[in-house]
Order: C-alpha cells, then structure tokens, then sequence
C-alpha cells in the first residue's frame, strides 16, 4: 500500500465546493456501496463559503473534491520514477478547455489558429514487414500458390517456417514481465480451433507444434471427442473431403494446460475420417478460407473483396450520380434527388424506439467494437459505430469501412455516416442497402455535430447545419434506398452566441421526410467543441420548437450525463416538466426523449449503464475494473488479432482508453458525489490500494505500465502520446 498522507487540513486545490446531487447508498464498507458521504457543502471552516483564511486566491472550482486523506503532496510512493510527459501533455487538464471553459490553441472565432497535422507526428509503431511475416497458405498447411521464382517475383512472404521458428519470440505470457494471465488464451484456438496466425501468434504455444512450426487445429466430434492435428488443406469443407492418405502420428506435450498428451495427425487422414462419419468442425471454421475476417468469429458489415475493388477502380453501378455529373447535366436542376436513386420494393421501415434507453453515442478512435462490447456488458441498449467518412468509404478504404462492422452482441446497432454532399450520402446507403453486401443496420445517422477542421472544411459536419439544401437532398437520398430509420446528430450551432438548431428543427419536421427516428442534440456549439458545461436549457427550448401540427420527431439531448443523477437533472425532470402532450396546454410538445445519451461519461465510466439502471453510484472495486480491462484485451486480441501487429493494435487502443479512464475518481475517495464531468482530479491522489493508485495516475508512463500487466513488455523505444491529447493543446 502506498504512504498515504495524515488527516488534517487539506490541500488548498481541495478547498471543499457544493455541488447538486446525491446518492442513497446504504452504510456499507464493501465495494460498490458508499458510506457516509457528504452530498452537499458541510461547514467546517474550509468551505468555499466559510471563513475567511486568507486563501481564496487559491481555490480551483474545476478539482474535484476528495478526501484529504486521499491526496499526497508528492507523487505516491508505490509508483515508479515518471519520466517527463511530452509536451501536448505538460499541462494538466480535463479536455481541451482550461480552467475557465476556454479553448487554447484552437480556432474559437477570435482568429487564433490550431497547429494542424499534430496528429500526423505522433509516436507510431514501426510497420512490420512483408519478409517477417508468414505465409497465410503456409501456415494453413496449404503450398503457396506465388512461391518465388529465379527472378525474384512471386509471394513476398515468409515460406521458411523453420527459420521462424528459431527466431520467434516468447509468448507475451511469458518470462518475469509477461501477462501470466494468458498463458494459453489464443482468442481463435479456443473459440474456434484454429488461429489464423500460426507461428506469428504472440500467444501460439497452445496451437503451434515447437519442434517444426506448424500450425495446430483442434476439433470435437459429436461424442465430444477432441482431436488435435496438424493443419493442412482444407479448402474442402470438411463434411465433403474425400481424400484419404496414410500419415505417421505424433506425440507431444499439451501446450494449452500443461499436462497429458495430443495425438497430432496430418488433417487430410481426419478429414477422410470425417467424411466417413460426418461434420465434426464448427462451420465457422470451415469458411475460414474463404474470407479476412476468419479470427474475428462473427463479426459481420464486412465489406466484400469484389465491391471493395469495384470502389477503388470507380466501377461500383451506383444509380445515383455524383454532384458534379449532375451540375454538369443541364436536364437536371436539383443535385442528389430522389429520381436518381434505385427504388426499392415497398417494404416496412421499423423506427427505434429510444426511449427509456442508454444509447452509446459514436466515439471516435476509443468507440471501437472490443469497447462497444464491455458497454453492452454493463447495460448498454443501443450502440453506434464510429464516424466513417463517405468520401473514404465510397474509394473502398478498408481501416474506413472497419468502422462499420458489428458484433453479435450489438443487438440495435447503428452506424454513422458523414458526408458534405447528398450523391455520397446516397451512394454508401446503396451499397449498405445492397443485399448481396449482407449489411446489417438498424439506423443511420448523419453526422452533423463534428467540430474537426478537416471535416468542416468539406462541408461535413457541423459545416452541414448551415446547408440545408445537402442536408434534406441526403435525407431524401437515404431514405429512398434504405428500409431502416435515419438520425440526425447535430449541435447547438456554429458558435454559442447563435444558436441555430431550435430554427432547424422545425424545418426539418416541415419537410415532411418519412423515416426520420430521431434528433440528437448535443448541447454545445461547433467552436466550443467539448469546453464549458452543456446547455441543457436550450436543448429544452429545442424539444419544445416542433410545430404541433406536423408528425413529432423525437429529440435526444447529449452531453454531460455523468451519473444517474445528472441524468434524472438533465433529463427525466425536463421530460416530466413538458407544456402540454397533444400541442395544446398553451405551448408546444416537449418531444424531449428520456434517453440516457452517453458519450465521454462511457469512456470515463463504463459501468455508467449499470449505474443509471440501478439508480446508484457505483464504488466499483479495482480488482473489477482491471477485470474490465482483461475483458478488453481480449477482445481486442480477438478482433485485432493475436500477432504481434494485433498486440500493437489493442495496446494503443487500450492507452487510448486509459487516458480517459484514470479520470474517474471512484467514489468511496469523494468528499463530494457524484465527480462532475467538467472536474478534475488533483495530482498525486493515493488510492486504497497499489492497483486503485495506479489507475489514478496522470502519467502516461503509468498508463503503459497496466498495458504491460495485461499484454506483456512494450516492445524497444515505445512511446505513446493520447489522439485526443496530441490535437487539443498548443506546443509547450
């Protein structure tokens, strides 16, 4: 356990601060109950409102309040030496606002500029090459069609399993530092039977025979028999297979639990077996040839290798032209119309029903599928991919159509899509309404909310709410091919002085599109991008501006939602205090939805669905969010793969998370609950264990650390600077 400092008086950032809200925790030590916490300012000399000490110079209102036995003046004792933070990291902060709500180093309207491109010089793991790397049809025991030839063309890849097996590096399981944890936990081997990477797998001792490097496959019959053989051919179903050949058997030891022996056979022989006896493979692994995505289970919105060629060579048979084709056809007057767009079989648009639901707002880099599916485990209903942009998927840009694949888990899922011109709307929602494609969506939303200069440039965005005419030529275009519902993320407006989203509402509803779900209202402008506190009273004014004539579109307000609490404040309490039910009543209907819309709240707690459910706040323990943690790894392992690109992949994401996560102060340490959004820690806090502690800290060094407790050492000159980070400060 680290020094914790004696109680007494608190350090002067901790002077104590009233703030709304409270719990109803029975009086109970164990994790996950509170006891005796305060909820409201006590006067005890150091309130905000008390004496006069001589220290209010001193006070910040933005720190959250802990306990004083709780904060050390110095970095604790039970974390190593820090080296310095990079310079974007200098400066402590909540966001991308300072202390008093304000943007640095940004364009706020007042002609301060951003430096741009600070993403592009962020540390990045080096590219593996091609010659490192083995050959998928080698290591699937299969001969490689593309063997190099006396010229020097022909497969670019490792053939000489041999060679590296001799130069394979331990299992990130193993040795002093390894994550003891995953010691036999290849994602693929035990969900499937088979890992894709072979030899290349950082977790491959439990499927990779160590004397010659082949790779293994497992497979249980009927009776529940397991059999272990050497992978080979097998792109033949295996119910199908007909070829018998004559093999010696091996014994070995078991890599996966140590103990007992595997009788190791050439997969032709069991395949003949097979083929006498019937189907004894999962029939995911029997497709596994046929596509990329076979270590990622059922993860399905896969784009096909023929449509994704079709988009780069600009061949795909949209019927929608582009904006420019259509400027250029004098015919035409309007850009993106309905005419142009494929008619569709009248079928039954099903709208969500969002109310009464914990929607996980798109989040961009840190809202990818593994942490999509930790939400759904704490009580997530509704999920949404991650921002794509048009432009990129219509050229067929893999990492851009990544962002819309889904999980079985995600049984309402959505996917986001922004766009500066109605065609790209309409052309990607042809390719998702493409039958062939086997997309499966159950909402699209436009974005209109995205502060980013690249994407306001364009025209997307937040840039869309100032053009109309895109705007309804998207919606129009969408919902003539799609038969699933379409939502509108937007902000408050361009800047907070003008707000424009109670005049846009309205218009919208007047234009009579069917097939509208929703309006989400993030209640901040595009300049204030995440600063200051969201306006939840003009998102109100909002919900209330529809007119009481036309059909009700309903309205989703987003920000700032924290705790169950803030979401009974901000939400229930508006949605309860609506003018009217039916337009009359003297006001318009209150069309306020009463949905728990989580964005940053999520990264920060991701147990927040859990605790809006149950009604409490939630002292989670530790032990259970290094647990979530492990859960993470996993699925990243699983979905990024388990080689060592696949490692790099769910480290970076899960440091991406971390630099949200360490923000949460849990509970049981709040002098004060609930923690506010727009509050921050104080440095140097000691929590009520070592672990507790080093999930508190600030430093990215110690961030890297829990990577290096779940996925073993980082690899030689690793360095990691926060996405959100690295974009939102001015160079030091």
């Amino acid at each position: 356990m680290c020094d914790q400092p004696p109680n007494g008086t608190p350090p002067l950032y901790l002077i104590k601060r009233g703030m709304s809200g409270g719990g109803d925790d029975d009086d109970d030590d164990e994790p996950g109950q509170v006891a005796a916490v305060s909820t409201a300012p006590d006067h005890r000399g150091n309130d905000c409102d008390g004496g006069n000490d001589g220290r209010d110079d001193h006070r910040d209102p933005y720190a959250v309040v802990v306990k004083p036995m709780y904060v050390s003046s110095e970095r604790p004792s039970c974390l190593a030496s820090a080296p310095p933070l990079p310079p974007s990291l200098a400066k402590d902060d909540n966001d991308d606002d300072d202390a008093g709500g304000r943007r640095r180093g940004n364009n706020d309207g007042r002609g301060v500029k951003r430096n741009r491109g600070t993403n592009k010089k962020r540390p990045r793991d080096a590219k593996i090459e091609c010659g490192l790397r083995a050959c998928q049809a080698v290591v699937r025991g299969e001969t490689c069609p593309f063997q190099r030839n006396s010229s020097g063309g022909g497969c670019k890849y490792n053939h000489d399993l041999g060679g590296m097996l001799a130069n394979r590096p331990g299992d990130i399981s193993e040795g002093v530092d390894g994550a003891a944890w995953l010691k036999g936990q290849c994602p693929s081997w035990i969900a499937r039977g088979f890992c894709d990477f072979g030899i290349m797998c950082r977790l491959g001792s439990c499927h990779v025979d160590m004397s010659t490097g082949r790779n293994l496959r497992r497979t249980v019959d009927d009776d529940g028999k397991e059999t272990i053989v050497f992978a080979s051919s097998y792109s033949t179903p295996v119910h199908e297979a007909t070829t018998t050949t004559t093999t010696t058997t091996t014994t070995t030891s078991r890599g996966d639990d140590g103990g007992g022996t595997i009788k190791l056979e050439d997969e032709a022989t069991v395949d003949a077996k097979t083929a006498e006896s019937g189907p004894g493979m999962d029939a995911a692994t029997t497709t596994t040839k046929t596509t990329s995505m076979g270590h990622r289970g059922d993860v399905s919105n896969v784009l096909s290798k023929g449509t994704q060629i079709l988009l780069r060579k600009n061949k795909y048979p949209f019927v929608c032209k582009r904006h420019f084709e259509v400027h250029n056809d004098k015919g035409r007057t309007t850009q993106g119309s309905t005419s142009d767009t494929p008619a569709l079989p009248p079928r039954e648009r099903k709208l969500i029903d969002f109310r009464d639901k914990v929607y996980v707002a798109p989040l961009t880099t840190v809202g990818n599928l593994p942490f999509r599916r930790i939400m759904k485990r704490y009580g997530a209903d509704i999920t949404c991919g991650e921002m794509a942009l048009a432009d990129q998927l219509l050229l067929g840009r893999p990492s851009e159509w990544a962002l819309l694949r889904r999980h079985p888990c995600e049984d309402v899922f959505g996917v986001q899509i922004a766009a500066g011109h109605p065609d790209q709307y309409t052309r990607v929602a042809e390719i998702l309404a493409n039958e062939d494609e086997g997309f499966r969506v159950d909402f699209v939303d436009l974005n209109l909310g995205c502060p980013i200069d690249m994407v306001c440039d364009k025209g997307a965005g937040a840039s869309l709410m100032l053009r109309e005419k895109k705007l309804r030529g998207g919606l129009e275009g969408m919902l003539a091919v799609l038969d699933c519902p379409v939502t509108i993320k937007m902000r408050t407006g361009w800047n907070e002085a003008q707000p424009i989203a109670h005049e846009l509402v309205p218009r919208i509803q007047g234009w009579g599109i069917d097939g509208i779900g929703a309006i989400m209202i993030h209640g901040r402008s595009r300049l204030q991008r995440y600063s200051r506190l969201a306006n939840w009273d003009y998102i109100s004014k909002v919900a209330r501006s529809q007119s009481p004539n036309l059909r009700q579109i309903p309205v989703i307000g987003n920000g700032d939602i924290f705790s169950y609490t803030d979401y009974e404040e901000k939400i229930l309490k508006q949605v309860d205090n609506g003018e009217g039910d039916d337009g009359g009543g003297g006001g318009n209907r209150n069309n306020l939805s009463p949905t728990a819309m989580l964005a940053r709240g999520a990264l920060i707690k991701p147990w927040l669905p859990t605790e809006i459910k149950e009604r409490r706040h939630w002292d989670i323990a530790a032990s259970e969010r290094l647990d979530m943690l492990k859960d993470f790894v996993r699925f990243g392992l699983e979905y990024w793969g388990s080689d060592q690109q696949g490692v790099n992949h769910t480290r970076r994401f899960l440091l991406e998370w971390l630099s949200f996560l360490h923000r949460y102060v849990p509970v049981g340490m709040l002098d004060v609950i609930p923690q506010q959004m727009n509050h921050r820690p104080p440095n140097n806090m000691c929590g009520r264990s070592d672990l507790e502690t080093l999930m508190l800290s600030k430093n990215c060094a110690d961030w890297i650390k829990i990577s290096t407790m779940l996925l073993g050492p980082v690899p030689d000159g690793f360095q990691f600077e926060p996405k959100h980070k690295a974009n939102s400060y001015q160079k030091a």
